[in-house]
């Protein structure tokens, strides 16, 4: 799935029923700091029913607009936008986002800046901290996104300064990827995931074929949700957290060898309850909400294993094809401590995938 011709990148937003967030997002896109043939703009549609698709194909000629026949969700709908993608370098950005103008510029620059790195994705930020009007502007501080030792993504706010980080995790909400080693890794996202994890699993991927992942902070990234966790006991809250806590299960199993998940496993499931302490609740609730996640996990973690068989033959390949030593993972995890929380990452808590 190389790609060999004169576009530099394809960038793809999939949508369902977000019409509300359009025009801020493809816009943005299209007013990169790049001459406006040198990269393109899809915009995949996932059986939306409130007119996105004609809406932008009306408003936005020069957007490329896919029309799914049905919601496949992040995974496999992106996977499937992707294959219309005549860039060598493919974006993946979430429609409630909005792209400073050097985003682009900036990850493009990142991500050729050396063979290894194959993936990239950009500092975070709220939307009320900066917003469309300061796309322009010099921004100095944002929020970026990485694996925490228990196996969950947290937030590190930082300087702005240029740096390029080395990370596990690639944020599915914003990121490039280099469509060169497409066919190592057969797949950008996991299609069985439908949502949450999936970019976990990519980037570890991306990690075990022995490439690099960079966090870049000098190209932003405003998101558009609110700076709070939804914590109400709902049918759908609770659901998602489910596949939330089972896909990070499976993640880590898809991409360890069994001894290692074994000894990694006791870490994945304190994740599961230590990530409460980046809710906006007060400390009984997070007691009683601690207390009932355990028989909670417990049964993510007994569906998960359940589904374990299901994935016997990517895991094969993926360890087949690791260039990263025994145990790697597991000491990654290891070496890192929990990041502080601040009022900028708790803006962002909700913004980026987990």
């Amino acid at each position: 799935m190389s790609k060999s011709n004169e576009l530099i990148a394809s960038i793809v937003v999939l949508a369902y029923n977000d019409k509300k967030y359009l025009d801020d997002c493809l816009s943005s896109l299209l007013d990169q700091d790049l001459p406006s043939d040198s990269y393109e703009v899809i915009y995949a549609d996932n059986a939306s029913t409130d007119g996105s698709a004609d809406y932008v194909a009306e408003k936005y000629p020069s957007v490329k607009v896919i029309r799914l026949e049905k919601n496949y969700g992040f995974a496999e709908g992106n996977n499937r936008a992707a294959e219309f993608a005549e860039g060598k370098y493919i974006g993946f950005q979430n429609a409630d986002t909005i792209a400073h103008r050097r985003w682009l510029p900036e990850l493009l620059e990142a991500i050729q800046s050396e063979p290894l790195v194959k993936a990239c994705h950009p500092a975070g930020l709220p939307l009320n901290f900066g917003g469309y009007n300061e796309r322009e502007s010099h921004i100095e501080r944002g929020v970026m996104c990485d694996l925490t030792r228990y196996g969950f993504v947290d937030f590190t706010e930082n300087d702005l300064n240029g740096n390029k980080v080395p990370t596990l995790h690639v944020a599915g909400g914003s990121l490039i990827i280099d469509s060169q080693i497409f066919d190592e890794l057969k797949y950008y996202f996991d299609p069985t995931y439908f949502i949450y994890h999936e970019d976990t699993d990519l980037g570890l991927r991306i990690n075990n074929l022995g490439y690099k992942i960079l966090y870049v902070s000098s190209a932003p990234c405003y998101h558009q949700r609110e700076a709070s966790r939804r914590t109400d006991i709902k049918r759908k809250t609770l659901y998602m957290a489910y596949l939330v806590t089972r896909n990070r299960f499976i993640t880590f199993y898809k991409n360890m060898g069994g001894f290692e998940f074994l000894m990694t496993l006791p870490l994945i499931f304190l994740g599961s309850i230590i990530k409460l302490r980046t809710l906006p609740m007060g400390l009984f609730k997070k007691l009683i909400f601690a207390i009932a996640l355990i028989p909670y996990t417990l049964f993510s973690l007994i569906m998960a294993i359940i589904r374990f068989p299901k994935y016997s033959k990517e895991r094969s390949y993926i360890l087949t094809n690791s260039k990263r030593g025994k145990y790697w993972l597991l000491k990654e995890l290891w070496q890192r401590p929990l990041p502080p929380r601040t009022p900028l990452a708790d803006g962002l808590t909700t913004s980026m995938r987990s």
